[in-house]
């Protein structure tokens, strides 16, 4: 696969287990589980993966207040 294409497809990636598998072009990844742990996987630079990592950052500096 040449490196053009791999950055159109992006990657499918899980945010429990941090595993990331090449996105298949007429599948989304929402509708793909994780081989690891079973949960379903996001779409790397989504909206919805943006939302889970701002989600985790606020709760990382939630729990570093003292």
């Amino acid at each position: 696969m040449d490196k053009q294409t791999e950055e159109y497809n992006g990657y499918c990636i899980c945010v429990k287990c941090d595993l990331r598998l090449e996105h298949k072009k007429g599948i989304p990844c929402r509708e793909v589980k994780c081989p690891k742990c079973g949960r379903t996987m996001l779409k790397e630079g989504s909206y919805h993966h943006q939302l889970y990592q701002q989600k985790f950052i606020d709760n990382r500096e939630q729990d570093e207040q003292p």
